[in-house]
């Protein structure tokens, strides 16, 4: 019986000390909370989320053919913003529901490229070494074909 108590004794303090680990075990996380992606050649913000909940401009329109050059900015939960350029741990992916849109990452910038006419949805991914630290809503994007856009200057 006293070998008994012993063992659940050593179990149990082995169960109290199991759950505690140097801060330095733990990954650091991204407290990120929205995105803002400004135009590359006029820094306009072309779209952004509120609260991680839902995107400013929806949907997004893009001509076939067009590959637009966006800088993503992530902000954390005070509006601060993240540096994604320096962290190299952080990078800006994105994911499509129809292959007619990608997104290319570069760093510092992506492209959005539109492939094909018709309609999709986009969400953008704050990835983190081999994790989401953030997942965007869903953005609908549409494609026009490029008979329907307008022409260049």
């Amino acid at each position: 019986m006293a070998r008994l108590r012993a063992v659940l004794m050593l179990l149990a303090l082995a169960g109290l000390t199991a759950c505690e680990h140097p801060i330095a075990v733990v990954t650091p996380h991204a407290e990120v909370a929205d995105l803002v992606f400004t135009d590359s050649s006029s820094a306009a913000v072309v779209m952004r989320t509120t609260d991680n909940r839902v995107w400013n401009e929806t949907p997004l329109v893009l001509c076939e053919g067009e590959m637009r050059t966006l800088v993503p900015q992530a902000l954390d939960f005070r509006g601060v913003p993240v540096d994604l350029v320096s962290r190299r741990d952080l990078e800006i992916r994105g994911e499509s529901v129809e292959p007619n849109v990608v997104w290319e990452p570069l760093r510092g910038r992506g492209r959005l490229i539109a492939l094909a006419p018709g309609t999709t949805r986009v969400r953008f991914l704050v990835w983190h070494l081999t994790h989401a630290d953030l997942v965007s809503p869903w953005l609908e994007v549409r494609v026009q074909p490029r008979a329907a856009c307008p022409r260049p200057r």
